[in-house]
């Protein structure tokens, strides 16, 4: 199961990931399991304050430090493109990821805040592109083919 949605003021994401959610929590903090299913390399510091970054694609990094760091429980960053190829700056946004028991594991709630108009919905589809890779490979499956192996999404088709 997944959702997506762009509200007003947040893009909103859900999976459920048949894992508890102490084990999902680690796909977010630990650099190796984060870039099997987002990126290819990361930079984690996984405390307030910390660094955190990543590369999507050759060359683009997303940055931003954690804002809080709840095993098991909750992780939060503020989010942003090193690049400028996306106009949003680093940690310019936020992203609040609540990881909640389900009967079938983990319901992953993700929620992007303080992105403008222009970006959201290319936000909503990164996300929704994104997460269910995460179940797939917390499950053990192959999640496919990256979405941004050509690079990160644009803002022009």
């Amino acid at each position: 199961m997944t959702g997506q949605e762009a509200a007003e003021d947040a893009v909103t994401c859900e999976v459920v990931v048949a894992a508890p959610p102490q084990e999902v929590f680690r796909w977010f903090v630990r650099p190796e399991l984060l870039v099997r299913w987002i990126g290819i390399d990361a930079q984690l510091e996984p405390r307030p304050g910390g660094r955190f970054r990543f590369e999507i694609a050759e060359g683009e990094w997303c940055s931003g430090r954690y804002l809080e760091v709840v095993p098991g429980r909750r992780v939060a960053v503020t989010w942003g493109w090193d690049s400028g190829a996306i106009p949003v700056p680093p940690g310019s946004s936020t992203v609040v990821v609540d990881l909640l028991e389900h009967p079938d594991g983990t319901l992953v709630r993700l929620v992007h805040r303080d992105l403008a108009p222009e970006v959201r919905g290319l936000h909503a589809e990164g996300w929704s592109r994104f997460l269910p890779r995460l179940a797939s490979v917390v499950a053990g499956r192959d999640p496919g083919e990256d979405p941004a192996r050509d690079g990160p999404p644009s803002l022009h088709p």
